[in-house]
């Protein structure tokens, strides 16, 4: 996953745990003393697993974690907002290495949301990580869950589409 990172480039990784790879990720690069912004759509950022692995570098894990910006969404209107906060590389605000994204469509899955609210709400996110990756931020996107609706298992299809490259973990440990 990290040789496929660079700026301009969005990386999907899909897969039962895709979502530990973002966090391996994060914690990699929190022990090399980088700045990632990990916004958890699908509730699943683990603290622990980051200090393990600082542990196991012989780093301090208070560190490490302190250079994670963790921001949970909870609701896929609180996610599109995260997302639309988020601001181009190369501006003052802008002090992130990698922005990960956890649970991309996740969110949007919720059967309490309507499904014109729920495409409204996923396109206007996913074009703004598009364009985002084009203004040269590097983004991670992970998705655990596979739409068990039918008719918003497009979502998934079309995430992979706007990538520049998709990665599906198939088992624990092969990958296309």
């Amino acid at each position: 996953v990290r040789a496929s990172l660079s700026s301009s480039r969005m990386v999907t990784v899909c897969g039962e745990q895709a979502w530990r790879l973002g966090v391996q990720l994060a914690a990699e690069m929190a022990c090399e003393r980088a700045q990632s912004l990990y916004l958890c759509g699908d509730n699943r950022f683990d603290p622990y697993a980051v200090a393990r692995f600082a542990r196991s570098q012989q780093k301090s894990p208070e560190e490490a974690l302190g250079r994670i910006l963790v921001a949970r969404a909870f609701t896929a209107y609180q996610l599109d907002e995260l997302i639309h906060r988020l601001d181009p590389p190369n501006t003052p605000e802008s002090a992130y290495d990698v922005v990960i994204v956890s649970g991309v469509c996740a969110a949007f899955l919720d059967e309490d949301l309507t499904q014109s609210d729920a495409a409204r709400l996923f396109y206007r996110s996913l074009w703004r990580l598009r364009d985002l990756a084009r203004e040269g931020l590097t983004l991670l996107l992970t998705e655990s869950e596979t739409s068990k609706q039918i008719h918003r298992s497009h979502f998934l299809t079309d995430l992979f589409r706007a990538s520049s490259e998709v990665i599906r973990l198939e088992g624990g440990r092969s990958f296309t």
